[in-house]
């Protein structure tokens, strides 16, 4: 099994701070609307290459955030339990995240609720109390009642966790792209010495992590061959962009580039949620990545400005 390895990388790009970008509109409440138009002149550059894109209106889909309310009831874990159906990832303790695997022990006797995230929706399911999952990895684990839930391999992928409180609290909702975000991502490949005058783009999310009125942008760009079996010229790339003191910045949540065979077994990334896992108001980034025999659930926590996005807590299972 290949373990999920995503590091984070800021690269800073100049932005008027006149300018305005999907990732810079104020939001004063949860309301999604149905269509928004925004503008933004932003030059990303890359020696040799300079991309530069004029368009920034953007579109979104008919999709609605599904919430929950504050304070549902139900039978929940003291330390809500943050979980797939094929390994725990781990919870907060109030001071920390605590790595399920690495505790040994889990804080459910089974029989607890839970609420399930994915995508832009919320459901709910039961599990059973701490048992063996992933054989032959004999990861930690509990038996959801409807794992179907989740998702699908290779994702969208999801996760459960046994919390009463109101998972997205904040804007969240899936846009359709009219090509802005495609010249980001040619931008981005061009980093990586990959020449896609048109990159497609498989997900675009327009979130307010902090509920601060400052939006992000999570997208995911890519296109493969054909299976999991890589081909020179295959991506899939995972970003989020933000403005911070009116500058761009886009930090990296998943990236595979193939441009030889030695990439071939790298892995595809798609964006399973975004929710409050911890309880305070903020939201996460739920992450996927899709191996040829494995499969991986990330947990990024937006730290602050200066660090971003940081991978607090991950699971993968595979041979």
């Amino acid at each position: 099994m290949k373990r999920v390895l995503a590091a984070l990388i800021l690269v800073v790009v100049a932005c008027s701070p006149d300018d305005g970008d999907a990732t810079s509109t104020t939001s004063t409440s949860s309301t999604i609307p149905t269509t928004t138009s925004t503008s933004e002149a932003t030059t990303t550059t890359t020696a040799p290459t300079t991309t530069t894109s004029t368009s920034t209106s953007t579109t979104s889909t008919t999709l609605a955030t599904t919430t929950t309310t504050t304070g549902v009831e139900g039978d929940w874990a003291d330390e809500p339990l943050i979980t797939t159906d094929f390994g725990a990832l781990g919870w907060w303790d109030g001071a920390s995240w605590i790595d399920a695997q690495i505790a040994g022990a889990l804080p459910v006797v089974g029989g607890e609720d839970y609420q399930v995230s994915w995508r832009s929706s919320t459901s709910a399911t039961t599990a059973g109390a701490q048992t063996i999952v992933c054989e032959p990895l004999n990861l930690l684990g509990v038996d959801l009642a409807n794992p179907d839930l989740l998702g699908e391999f290779p994702g969208p992928y999801g996760v459960a966790i046994s919390a009463p409180w109101e998972l997205t609290p904040h804007l969240s909702e899936e846009l359709e792209d009219d090509g802005t975000y495609a010249a980001f991502a040619s931008a981005f490949l061009a980093t990586r010495g990959l020449a896609v005058p048109s990159p497609v783009i498989k997900q675009l999310l327009r979130v307010d992590l902090e509920g601060d009125g400052v939006n992000e942008v999570i997208y995911v760009a890519e296109e493969l061959s054909g299976g999991f079996m890589l081909s020179v010229g295959d991506y899939s790339v995972a970003l989020m962009r933000k403005v911070v003191d009116g500058e761009v910045q886009t930090a990296v949540l998943g990236d595979t580039v193939v441009l030889d065979e030695s990439d071939a077994f790298d892995g595809v990334y798609s964006i399973g949620t975004v929710a409050d896992l911890s309880g305070d108001g903020k939201m996460e980034v739920v992450t996927n990545a899709a191996f040829f025999e494995g499969f991986g659930v990330s947990v990024w926590e937006y730290v602050n400005d200066d660090l971003g996005p940081v991978e607090v807590l991950q699971v993968g299972c595979g041979s």
